[in-house]
């Protein structure tokens, strides 16, 4: 089942995250979620805390947990707090252990062009695999 469907249980925090409505992503309660769906969820629920503007909380939860999605977000995060040599920096070794990622490209995406990168950018999003974010 497409986790993005009409019964997929994706859709409801993935349509609030695009919509803006980055409160009630943080407040999504996930403790029911399929064990495939934990990690998309728990990214959109750390990109909408940077959003509303709890950057220091994302990047504390981001380094509690393991793997390429937590590390750039937690990249996502230190760029949205200013710190963008660091953040590029950390994206960068991203891109080359995990580009295939789908998180690491969206995000490394955002980092590069936000940074002056724009065809970087371009050209990490282009190696997408059916993602309709990127």
């Amino acid at each position: 089942m497409d986790p993005f469907s009409a019964e997929g249980e994706l859709l409801a925090v993935h349509n609030a995250f695009h919509q803006g409505q980055y409160q009630a992503v943080v407040d999504f309660d996930t403790s029911s979620l399929s064990q495939s769906n934990v990690i998309p969820a728990r990214v959109l629920k750390l990109r909408a805390q940077v959003a509303t503007g709890d950057v220091q909380g994302a990047i504390s939860s981001s380094q509690k947990e393991k793997g390429p999605d937590f590390a750039a977000v937690k990249a996502f995060a230190q760029y949205s707090s200013g710190d963008n040599a660091g953040a590029t920096k950390q994206i960068e070794q991203l891109l080359e252990s995990s580009s295939d990622n789908a998180t690491v490209q969206i995000l490394g995406g955002i980092i590069l062009h936000a940074s002056g990168r724009t065809e970087e950018a371009l050209s990490l999003l282009s190696k997408h695999q059916g993602n309709l974010e990127a």
